[in-house]
């Protein structure tokens, strides 16, 4: 298989993508590359994919990449995922603490109960064998 040249590639990256500037402290830019590099993943792919996901846009399931190579890298993955769901069960909590009265009945109400108890129950058993 032949070399693709600079030229050809520049000219797909400008055909196919859109630069973005982004301007951030010294301090996150050094943690972000940082982490990129322990990771072994570029900067881009990961600020991609996580624009895809704020925005809607990503396929689904498709998670940021994380690292998971040794315990402690899992055991790090799963406190950010402890933490990333207590946020969501907040916030689910909230949401139905905020239903009137007279909706409390009503199939939303139910959907959030339900995920709020199903959300508990996960955390439970991650801390639990945390």
């Amino acid at each position: 298989m032949g070399k693709t040249s600079n030229g050809a590639k520049q000219r797909y990256n400008e055909a196919h993508y859109v630069q973005l500037k982004v301007s951030v402290s010294p301090e996150v830019a050094a943690a972000f590359k940082e982490k990129c590099n322990e990771n072994s993943v570029s900067m881009a792919a990961v600020l991609s994919q996580y624009m895809a996901i704020y925005s809607g846009t990503a396929a689904k399931n498709s998670l940021p990449p994380i690292k998971t190579a040794t315990r402690p890298d899992r055991r790090e993955s799963v406190k950010t995922l402890i933490a990333k769901l207590e946020q969501i069960r907040d916030a689910e909590e909230t949401y139905r603490d905020n239903i009137p009265d007279n909706l409390q009945s009503s199939p939303n109400f139910d959907a959030a109960d339900d995920s709020v108890a199903a959300l508990d129950e996960a955390l439970e058993l991650l801390i639990s064998t945390y």
